[in-house]
């Protein structure tokens, strides 16, 4: 089984504050998701970066993404919703994101800031957009920058990379 993650933030550095964490087990070969994770994170439990064109990007998105992006409702500290991912995580071999240097690239900071370790080896991670470009695939995302939507989107296209790369 592996795993693919998305966050939402308000940076685009290894220190950014998170607004939402997505991830979901996979198997590459297969057809489906087998389990999905997902959590809100209290920005007053973290002291990560918060960069000013990262809110002007987000204040021109759909006021649906917003909400779910800011609301209040549902929210936990990002101490608990990395132990939470670490447990879901357990069990699984490769790590995949987006890019290789930026949703791995965070959870790892965050996690070494809370001396906490991460259920993968750095030979384990995985990057999307390489494996989407030699297959020619696109993400197809409903709900874009939900970090849930875009992790299951991107897992459904790994799946889809590895049948037409296997054939």
């Amino acid at each position: 089984m592996h795993l693919m993650v998305d966050l939402e933030t308000l940076a685009t550095t290894p220190d950014a504050a998170i607004l939402t964490i997505g991830a979901c087990k996979f198997d590459p070969r297969g057809n489906n998701i087998t389990d999905q994770y997902y959590e809100r994170i209290d920005l007053d439990s973290q002291n990560r970066r918060i960069d000013e064109n990262t809110i002007e990007w987000w204040s021109k998105q759909d006021k649906q993404i917003q909400e779910d992006a800011f609301g209040e409702g549902g929210r936990i500290k990002l101490s608990e919703a990395m132990k939470k991912l670490y447990k879901f995580g357990l069990g699984t071999r490769n790590i995949w994101s987006h890019g290789s240097i930026f949703d791995v690239v965070i959870l790892e900071n965050v996690a070494s800031s809370l001396q906490q370790g991460v259920t993968w080896n750095f030979w384990e991670i995985r990057d999307t957009r390489t494996l989407f470009d030699i297959a020619n695939v696109e993400v197809q995302v409903e709900g874009k920058h939900n970090a849930l939507a875009d992790a299951t989107a991107q897992a459904y296209a790994v799946q889809k990379a590895y049948r037409i790369l296997n054939n």
